[in-house]
């Protein structure tokens, strides 16, 4: 299936877990694009994307339960690299805060507290429990994990 609208090569895809048949798509140039009826021979592809870097998309978090609410990371030095929208992509809320200038590779909302989430960055794992913008403080989650690279995170539901 070709998405038209990505302007770029795939970086970063996220199934809905709300939504049957719809599949979020990053690129390379920093697009975001919902498309919807991915599982037929005609998607609709939305480019949601207006305001956001034209980077490395790295990851695509939807909230459990809330197609509207996305985290999109990107992995480049240089550029804001968590931004934030509520409305399904109309606008986006840079929610890199006090983050020092590195590379974000994943992001996760919390199960229990969509304003609280976690990211993997260049050095270590770092959260927040207040997503708020501008104002948005992150702390870098050391108990026990080393400062190294992180690429990805998973939440297993069975035993939190």
């Amino acid at each position: 299936m070709a998405v038209a609208a990505l302007n770029g090569q795939v970086a970063a895809v996220t199934v809905s877990p709300n939504t049957a048949n719809r599949v979020f798509f990053g690129s390379d140039t920093g697009r975001v694009v919902r498309v919807d009826n991915a599982h037929t021979a005609s998607p609709t592809s939305t480019n949601i994307s207006a305001g956001l870097p034209a980077a490395y998309v790295s990851s695509i978090e939807v909230q459990p339960g809330n197609d509207n609410h996305l985290l999109v990371t990107y992995s480049n030095y240089g550029v804001i690299s968590v931004w934030e929208t509520t409305n399904g992509g109309t606008n986006w809320t840079a929610v890199e805060g006090n983050l020092p200038d590195m590379p974000v590779r994943w992001a996760l909302f919390n199960p229990d507290n969509s304003d609280q989430a976690l990211i993997a960055t260049e050095v270590g794992v770092w959260s927040t429990t207040d997503l708020n913008g501008g104002a948005t403080e992150w702390n870098p989650s050391v108990n026990g994990l080393a400062n190294v690279r992180v690429d990805m995170l998973q939440y297993r539901s069975s035993d939190r």
